[in-house]
């Protein structure tokens, strides 16, 4: 912000000395014609250099209803009105809502003999401008005579501001979350250890083997997913594309999702007649539709979860649907975003879904959601591949193979 304001002081500076050089007409008298001369090439000179300044720059006539005496090029690109429409004329010609705000610091100026001020104005183009203004008022025989303004749009550099600011807030509340979701398995492990060593009974120690596996795998669950947000913020996220047979990678998630539902839910697969071989890096899809699973188990306490794929010529299309609470609609535009969760009480730091969106998005795919509170939701991926009709070998094996006929059709570049 340190060389924006040194460009708005450097713009006043300039301004002051075109407005004196400007209006220096008012009071000299009795000149030579070499004087006139070189006082017009001085005027020209600076009132060349106020119309060329990289910021909107005007002066304005306090005595004579605010009018514009000086409008330079920047503000007229910026306000999209010329010099002619409104030299003579105050800024009601630009909006109300600009004369409005405009007339407010204007009268603060002229008031204390400057204002500073940061506005956000709807200008002609249809969109909402960031302006950062400085206003002077300069005098002429001891009476206010000129209000000179200059000023820079913001709006890129609020915004990226803003999105920096919002950026810390999310990472605070990150590692205020991944605080508890890293304590939260870390001690489950630690005291079934310290039981299991203690219990002699197989069947109990049996059981706490099992919750301790699962709590590793959270564990596991959670570091992938913080090695990946990492990956992603780099820029990096590794692909590596085989073939595979796409109704496996399914039947295998769906029955580790009926495994983890302990038989509460209903877990079914709508899929083709016809078996297909698809090029694309099988542990991401994996790790796609595992994520959308994974989220109707915790969302759906009774009902069911459909699987269901489609193989076309351009790609594949794969959705879960479940039976849930649902999705509100304010949060499903910012679902995908990072570190956001629907249930702040729900496991889990919020970021499976945007790993799973960047992926898909690398991928050259989209990914996206329907859904209504109380009636469930559908989450879908929709990636470009390569495509073929599985070998019968493999469809009576069940097991994916890198050796296949001619694929049907590859997909356009994204």
């Amino acid at each position: 912000m340190s060389i924006l304001c040194l460009a708005i002081q450097v713009a006043f500076v300039v301004s002051i000395i075109a407005v004196v050089y400007y209006f220096r007409l008012y009071k000299l008298h009795g000149i030579s014609v070499k004087e006139w001369k070189e006082m017009q090439e001085d005027n020209f000179l600076m009132r060349e250099l106020l119309d060329n300044l990289p910021i909107p720059a005007t002066v304005k006539d306090i005595k004579n209803d605010c009018n514009y005496l000086f409008w330079n090029k920047k503000s007229q690109e910026l306000y999209g009105v010329s010099q002619d429409d409104l030299i003579g004329k105050n800024a009601s010609v630009l909006s109300p809502e600009v004369y409005a705000a405009f007339r407010q610091t204007d009268d603060e100026a002229i008031r204390s003999g400057r204002s500073d001020t940061t506005q956000r104005l709807m200008l002609s183009d249809g969109c909402e401008h960031v302006l950062s203004m400085h206003k002077q008022l300069l005098y002429y025989k001891g009476e206010p005579r000129w209000l000179i303004s200059a000023g820079m749009d913001i709006t890129e550099l609020q915004k990226t501001k803003e999105k920096a600011e919002e950026a810390n807030k999310l990472k605070s509340a990150f590692l205020a979350n991944i605080s508890h979701e890293i304590r939260t398995p870390l001690n489950a492990i630690v005291g079934f250890s310290s039981i299991m060593a203690q219990t002699e009974g197989i069947a109990e120690k049996e059981e706490y083997n099992h919750l301790i596996h699962y709590n590793n795998m959270l564990l596991l669950k959670l570091v992938d997913d913080i090695l990946d947000i990492s990956k992603i913020e780099a820029g990096h996220i590794d692909l590596y594309p085989t073939w595979f047979c796409l109704s496996d990678l399914v039947a295998e998630s769906a029955a580790n999702c009926r495994a983890k539902g302990e038989g509460k839910l209903e877990v079914r697969v709508d899929k083709p007649e016809q078996d297909y071989m698809v090029e694309l890096d099988a542990q991401r899809v994996k790790q796609i539709l595992d994520n959308f699973l994974s989220n109707s188990l915790k969302n759906t306490q009774s009902g069911c979860i459909d699987i269901a794929y489609d193989v076309t010529e351009k790609g594949i299309k794969i959705s879960v649907t479940d039976t849930g609470c649902g999705i509100p609609q304010d949060k499903q535009s910012v679902i995908f975003e990072r570190f956001e969760k629907v249930n702040s009480f729900m496991q889990g730091v919020g970021l499976g879904l945007p790993i799973c969106k960047s992926i898909a998005e690398s991928m050259g795919g989209t990914i996206g959601l329907t859904s209504e509170v109380g009636a469930g939701s559908t989450f879908w991926v929709s990636l470009p591949c390569c495509t073929a009709p599985a070998p019968k070998l493999v469809y009576e094996s069940r097991q994916s193979t890198t050796s296949i006929p001619n694929p049907v059709s590859s997909p356009s570049n994204p």
